[in-house]
């Protein structure tokens, strides 16, 4: 299979570790409330708190910043 060169519209594969965090930024994107807000942040938690490396070093910031973010769109519903 022909490999394609980056930029080119292909999107790398998905960690299966991240679909449920997906489907819930999904959700929100198409009804907006302040429990699915709750759930996006508690998917967050559950993969900064995973001791089996889901999230790489470098990238807990940006994690801890987004469930940060998803705590405050929930609370200000």
């Amino acid at each position: 299979m022909p490999t394609r060169p980056a930029g080119t519209g292909q999107a790398a594969p998905l960690d299966p570790s991240l679909q449920p965090l997906r489907f819930l930024l999904m959700r929100y994107a198409r009804a907006p409330s302040a429990s699915t807000a709750g759930r996006i942040a508690d998917c967050v938690d559950g993969l900064l708190a995973g001791g089996d490396g889901r999230v790489p070093l470098r990238e807990r910031c940006t994690y801890r910043r987004m469930r940060a973010y998803w705590r405050l769109v929930e609370r200000l519903g």
